[in-house]
């Protein structure tokens, strides 16, 4: 049997309700060929799961752990790390997706998050502020990454309580590969959840200054490349006016 073209990861912990939410909205996908969804589940487990999914039940302690277990039991090309309680988004097609990793040289796909409550998705930051020096813009609920190249990244750093996506970022982009930015909807995002809670935005800021710092000496190759590009340009321009 060909091995699947998606491995979708849904972590949870005492939240059937969430969990619910999610794997409905994957019901249909899980029907087409090439599609898995595996549930790692903290403390006790969901009283029930459809037939069609895989479970796992946590050993290690966090959420990183959670996902590297989850990425541990990947068997797809592509994995999506889809929360319970985030929700694919009725408005992706299944064959659209498809056809377009299958085609697709980059090493990730980041789309647009539609945050629960608000009219539409949110947009992606204008080109010139896709840096992820500026803010961790590629929200996890709608990125979607190699299995081989998040394995080879070393998936989750379970030092990192919240930042724990940022910093794999960080990480599976430092040699600059090829990444997909697509403004359509990709997932519907729980607000509920630890990294919109109130109490989290302390622990959080910290984290994203502690990593933006460790980062300091490649983000700042990065600054004078682009203004070395910039000044060869302006040369080419000038020989030309």
């Amino acid at each position: 049997m060909p091995s699947p073209w998606l491995t979708i990861v849904t972590v949870t912990k005492s939240d059937p309700a969430g969990l619910a939410r999610t794997l409905a909205s994957a019901e249909s996908w899980r029907r087409r060929p090439g599609v898995e969804q595996v549930v790692v589940h903290a403390g006790a487990p969901p009283a029930s799961l459809p037939g069609d999914v895989r479970a796992a039940a946590q050993s290690g302690l966090g959420i990183a752990a959670a996902y590297n277990e989850g990425l541990a039991c990947a068997r797809g090309e592509w994995v999506w790390f889809l929360n319970g309680g985030d929700a694919i988004h009725e408005e992706l097609d299944a064959a659209w997706l498809e056809a377009w990793l299958r085609r697709t040289a980059a090493v990730a796909v980041f789309g647009a998050v539609h945050h629960d409550g608000e009219p539409a998705a949110r947009p992606h930051p204008p080109l010139g502020g896709q840096r992820l020096w500026l803010r961790c813009w590629p929200q996890h609920p709608a990125a979607i990454a190699r299995r081989d190249a998040l394995r080879a990244a070393g998936g989750f750093d379970a030092a990192w309580s919240i930042a724990m996506d940022y910093d794999l970022w960080l990480r599976l982009l430092a040699a600059e590969p090829v990444v997909d930015v697509v403004s359509l909807p990709m997932a519907r995002f729980d607000v509920t959840g630890l990294s919109s809670c109130a109490d989290s935005a302390p622990v959080l800021r910290r984290e994203i200054a502690r990593l933006v710092w460790r980062e300091r000496g490649r983000l700042a190759a990065g600054l004078f490349r682009e203004a070395g590009g910039l000044a060869r340009a302006l040369a080419r321009a000038w020989r030309h006016l």
